[in-house]
């Protein structure tokens, strides 16, 4: 039987030896006393082939990161017990002595602790970068969050110049209808439409015999109410003169009115003449024909100068007055630019257009407008305004609104816009002169939110 060698631990209070190839085979006295030993081993003595084995009841050390040497090429390799005590030895290995083909083997269950401590300290750095990143992190998103990045507008005070148009219709400026007081029959009509006329020019011949007629008549009514308010004079009564007084003044202012007809500018010598100059635009009266008292027999037209009847919004209301300088363009002639003046406004607002009525004034040597015509004005307008960029108002239709920034803190508020161009709106009411408005980013904001301007412009020009 060949015995192995089993060592690793060394005796020690806690162990007795038992002798055998294991502990669990121990030898017989007779194997022990055998005739290669000669004696058995007395109390205290170590046998060659006696292996420490832990005793049961004693409790195990405790376990160390030091190394154990197990004999052999390796702890899966241990020498056998002839290996051990060969030829080469001469003799067994005592206890506690090392054989020259030991191998020291680390313990398995044995860490190295500067190994552990690297990786301890590697896990606690990466770990306080993660929180501090993580920090890092939640602080910057909760000053995004609570501070908004804008740019901001500084507001002045400036003089601009804008135009207020609408359309409107050309109409002349003077239109006279011709009439006459009395009934009257038209012997002749001395013109057609569209002649020009003038002055104290004859129209229309009318029969004189029927207003002299009326004369002589009216003379005759006034003599015979004298005679009968002389008569009732006499009597006495105050009745009957009160009455004769009356039938005389009417008597009388008849007779005035058909004088004065026939002494009248509108009447020469029996003709009907033009009060004004100007073109015949209408002719309502035919030769031989007869006419009611006031009936219109024709109509003429003063085509010197024109006056457009524009449509301007209730919104520009405060920028037209009278006496601007204002721009013309006829629909029918776009490339031709004339100009006028504002010369009425009319103070009533249309409710279904949301517009007033404003007459320019407009020569027309040339007659290059015509009533009836469509056109478009422009008023200059030229007063003082916060100039804004159209970016920085809110609502610029109605209800406008802009966020001014004061102390870090964007506040809403109400504007009145007077005008615009290309890229900017004129203000002129609730800002104040170097407020600074929000020029990009107001449509993240709310009333009252803090605010972080990264940066300030100060003019913006179309």
């Amino acid at each position: 039987m060949q015995n192995k060698l089993y060592s690793g631990l060394q005796p020690s209070n806690n162990t007795h030896a038992y002798w055998g190839p294991s502990p669990s085979q121990p030898f017989s006295h007779n194997q022990l006393n055998g005739p290669n030993n000669g004696t058995s081993p007395m109390e205290g003595e170590t046998h060659p082939l006696a292996v420490p084995v832990p005793n049961r009841n004693a409790k195990s050390p405790p376990k160390s990161n030091n190394t154990h040497a197990y004999w052999g090429p390796s702890p899966s390799q241990p020498f056998s017990h002839n290996q051990l005590n060969g030829s080469k030895n001469g003799a067994s290995l005592m206890e506690g002595e090392t054989h020259p083909l030991a191998v020291p083997v680390p313990h398995r269950n044995a860490k190295s602790k500067p190994k552990r401590n690297r990786r301890v300290l590697i896990f606690s750095s990466a770990a306080s970068l993660f929180v501090l990143f993580g920090a890092l992190f939640l602080v910057t998103q909760f000053i995004s969050r609570s501070s908004h990045n804008v740019t901001l507008y500084q507001v002045n005070v400036q003089n601009v110049t804008q135009n207020v148009g609408g359309g409107g219709i050309v109409f002349p400026l003077q239109q006279l209808a011709v009439t006459y007081p009395e009934s009257e029959q038209a012997v002749s009509v001395l013109v057609h439409a569209g002649d020009t006329v003038w002055p104290n020019q004859p129209l229309i011949q009318l029969d004189n015999k029927q207003l002299n007629i009326q004369i002589k008549q009216a003379a005759d009514d006034v003599s015979a109410a004298q005679a009968y308010l002389n008569s009732v004079s006499a009597s006495g009564s105050a009745v009957a003169i009160a009455q004769a007084q009356q039938q005389y003044d009417l008597a009388k202012n008849r007779y005035n009115s058909l004088v004065a007809q026939a002494s009248s500018l509108t009447l020469h010598r029996g003709n009907l003449v033009a009060p004004m100059g100007g073109v015949v635009t209408e002719v309502d009266i035919n030769p031989g024909q007869a006419f009611a008292a006031n009936t219109p027999l024709l109509t003429i037209m003063d085509e010197s100068s024109v006056i457009v009847h524009v449509k301007i919004p209730l919104a520009d209301l405060n920028q037209v007055h009278i006496g601007q300088s204002a721009e013309v363009t006829p629909s029918a002639l776009p490339n031709i630019n004339l100009t006028g003046q504002v010369s009425s406004i009319i103070p009533q607002a249309d409710p279904q257009t949301d517009t007033f009525e404003v007459w320019v004034k407009i020569p027309n040597a040339d007659k290059n407008l015509l009533p009836g015509m469509s056109a478009f004005v422009r008023i200059q307008s030229s007063s003082r305004a916060f100039v804004v960029p159209r970016l920085a108002v809110l609502n610029t239709d109605r209800d406008s609104s802009v966020f001014v920034v004061r102390n870090e803190h964007a506040y809403l508020q109400r504007v009145h816009i007077i005008g615009r161009s290309i890229s900017s709106l004129y203000i002129d009411a609730g800002l104040s002169s170097h407020d600074d408005v929000v020029l990009v980013g107001s449509y993240q904001l709310h009333d009252g939110e803090q605010v972080h301007a990264v940066r300030v412009e100060k003019y913006i020009s179309d």
